[in-house]
């Protein structure tokens, strides 16, 4: 009489008690942390809407996903060694870090908020410490390779690479499928090769569906550039990898997780009160210019120059293209008073308004980058903005820097305005306190590198290094009256 051995199904395989376990404690985490950074998440879904960049960060997690399934599958002979008191310290402290880089230090860096984007940072520590009270400590540092990936895809590091590398939808598009490309080279990482290959055909692939996009829909928005292309590349050569190297052979099961249930429910009431605590605390005020409704678009960057004013010389800049995309302009139109006014100058000498006009198709552009993060501030301290109205629905900000490089002091008014569906403008009228005809301006030219040393400064020394608390408002009316006469002008010519 010949037995024969039953087999398990695969669905018994594959759905084990540690994968539904596994599966329970993900869901609690990943509803937390969605809880918890709730106006996080619909801040990046309103910066997709806008047709900004920083929307590529949801794509994130489900490429670290891809990674965390390669390592577990590589996962094998480890020891059921834990200290549950360690995991918690550890668990609490990684919270406790997520809460304060939330509530503390992201309001510190209000006006630079959508560029850095510390609130992502604070919701991927926030994960990291919920799989140490869910998981413990020794499994969630065997997914290092993972969690390196989720904190050096940082929106800072982003921009930092996307700028460099031209600003366009293109160098979007590609710098998303790098993440795309080194996911999927990590989770199939059995040999350095083996790596190498599908992380290059994922790259490859994406790039060739890139390229297609870009000619087939040249105005869709950056999202898509971002998205489409890796998500199919991730798909196409994730599932082949996939199936090529384990068919025939039964699903793996899961490591056996050296931390029980009832301990994981412990854990799980820690994460509970941090969710509350996070969910609580609100997005920072970035003081944005309000956004107003122009004058029809007259078909250039230039402004009409006011009456009782007479233009010196006009120049554009570069730069923007990599910020703010193809089709972005930087024009400064340097004006001069025709006849002096004692008001504004003693010694009667005719004073000089720099008018800089930066023409971009999205609005939303704008609140990634404002007035003050395009000039090389260095040591500078800027005032408190105030708001003021410039009369036909339009509302100016105005503040003082104190340049100790230029060893001036010089005022700024800015406002923004639709010109049309795809034409915004950002418009800035800037005088010094040297009234001689041949005084320096500053130039709108940002640096990297002297932008992060004073976001290093805020970071050890809070704000008061780069905030005049006790500004001198010199050129506040003038520049009130030539901001009026500027924006009637344009209405008067339009």
């Amino acid at each position: 009489m010949t037995t024969t051995t039953e087999h398990p199904s695969f669905i018994e395989r594959f759905f084990t008690n540690a994968m539904l376990h596994t599966t329970n404690r993900w869901i609690a985490i990943v509803a937390a942390t969605l809880i918890g950074f709730h106006s996080t998440w619909l801040q990046l879904l309103d910066e997709i809407r806008t047709g900004t960049t920083g929307g590529y960060v949801l794509i994130v997690p489900p490429l670290v996903a891809i990674v965390a399934i390669g390592i577990t599958r590589q996962r094998k002979n480890e020891l059921p060694i834990h200290d549950r008191q360690t995991d918690i310290i550890t668990s609490v402290l990684l919270l406790l870090i997520a809460l304060a880089i939330k509530g503390l230090l992201m309001p510190r860096y209000a006006t630079n908020y959508q560029v850095m984007h510390l609130d992502v940072l604070a919701a991927w520590v926030f994960v990291c410490g919920a799989c140490v009270a869910m998981f413990g400590l020794r499994v969630t540092a065997a997914y290092w390779q993972a969690w390196a990936m989720l904190f050096l895809s940082s929106p800072v590091l982003y921009r930092i690479v996307l700028v460099e590398a031209g600003g366009t939808k293109l160098a979007a598009g590609q710098v998303t499928l790098v993440l795309a490309a080194t996911a999927v080279g990590l989770a199939t990482r059995r040999t350095r090769a083996r790596g190498f290959f599908y992380g290059s055909a994922t790259f490859v692939t994406g790039l060739v569906v890139l390229v297609l996009v870009d000619q087939r829909w040249p105005d869709a928005p950056i999202a898509v550039s971002q998205y489409v292309p890796a998500v199919v590349a991730t798909v196409v050569v994730g599932a082949g990898a996939y199936l090529w190297t384990y068919r025939g052979l039964a699903p793996r099961t899961l490591p056996p997780n050296p931390v029980s249930v009832p301990q994981a429910v412990r854990g799980a009431m820690c994460v509970a009160v941090a969710t509350l605590l996070a969910a609580l605390v609100p997005l920072p005020d970035q003081r944005l210019t309000p956004v107003s409704v122009g004058p029809p678009y007259s078909g250039t960057a230039t402004q009409i120059v006011p009456s009782g004013w007479v233009q010196l010389s006009s120049v554009d800049y570069d730069w923007p293209r990599a910020y703010f995309r193809q089709g972005s302009v930087l024009r400064r139109q340097m004006l001069r008073a025709e006849e002096p006014n004692p008001e504004w100058d003693r010694l009667l000498r005719p004073r000089t308004v720099a008018v800089q006009t930066l023409q971009v198709r999205r609005v939303g552009s704008f609140a990634v980058y404002p007035t003050e993060s395009m000039y090389a501030l260095g040591k500078s301290r800027v005032s408190p903005k105030e708001y003021v109205d410039l009369g036909r629905g339009v509302t100016a900000e105005y503040f003082t820097v104190v340049d100790d490089n230029l060893l001036l002091t010089w005022s700024l008014l800015s406002f923004v305005w639709t010109r049309s569906d795809t034409v915004a403008q950002r418009v800035s009228l800037l005088t010094v306190d040297n009234h001689e005809l041949d005084a320096p301006f500053p130039q709108p030219e940002p640096n990297t590198v002297t932008n992060a040393r004073t976001l290093m400064r805020v970071l050890l020394r809070g704000n008061g290094t780069v905030e005049d608390t006790d500004p001198e408002y010199k050129d506040r009316s003038m520049l009130i009256e030539v901001g009026r006469e500027l924006v009637e002008a344009q209405w008067q010519g339009e």
